[in-house]
């Protein structure tokens, strides 16, 4: 385990679709030699289809109760495989337990973009089943205003990545991570 982070504990991104929770995931995993997880690809892997599939077909009240099943997962096994960066569907702070979960499964970095840059980021994306077949801007207008304060509640670290490249988010929460650990341990 690396000594930055407690055996079972993790960093886990959070953040809309498009804010690079994939990007720094893996560069925090290259940088720390800790292993990534990510929830969206652990669900298809689990379920055996894609996430547009899934919304298409089971609907996205199941999806987030999936999402839910994993979490308590991770939660309730922590081991080295457990713990480490974990990446998380956009949507996955939209109901009240998912956010307890993913505070007690270590450091909640919320991954914040300004509209240009998410409408920028997800102009080519055809796995995103939220934003098919509406008006993108909108939408995301939308889901900022719903979700933000949701980040907000669960995070504890917000970084604006909009105008920052990865290795620069990366240093950002690995300046950070140390001392929130040290602090969560002493605090017991």
């Amino acid at each position: 385990m690396s000594p930055l982070l407690p055996n079972g504990r993790s960093i886990v991104l959070i953040g809309l679709m498009g804010c690079g929770k994939s990007t720094i995931g893996r560069e925090l995993s290259r940088a720390t030699s800790l292993p990534f997880l990510d929830t969206d690809m652990l669900i298809e892997d689990q379920v055996g289809m894609e996430i547009p599939r899934i919304f298409a077909e089971m609907g996205e009240s199941r999806f987030r109760v999936l999402e839910t099943a994993l979490l308590n997962y991770l939660r309730d096994n922590p081991s080295p495989r457990s713990s480490g960066i974990i990446a998380t569907g956009g949507g996955i702070i939209l109901r009240q337990e998912n956010r307890a979960i993913l505070r007690s499964l270590g450091f909640v970095v919320w991954l914040d973009v300004d509209l240009p840059n998410l409408l920028s980021r997800t102009a080519r994306a055809q796995n995103r089943p939220l934003l098919h077949n509406a008006d993108r801007e909108s939408r995301l207008r939308e889901l900022m205003a719903i979700r933000s304060p949701l980040y907000e509640q669960t995070a504890h670290l917000r970084i604006n990545s909009s105008n920052l490249k990865a290795s620069q988010v990366v240093d950002l929460i690995l300046q950070q991570a140390p001392s929130f650990f040290a602090d969560s341990l002493s605090n017991g």
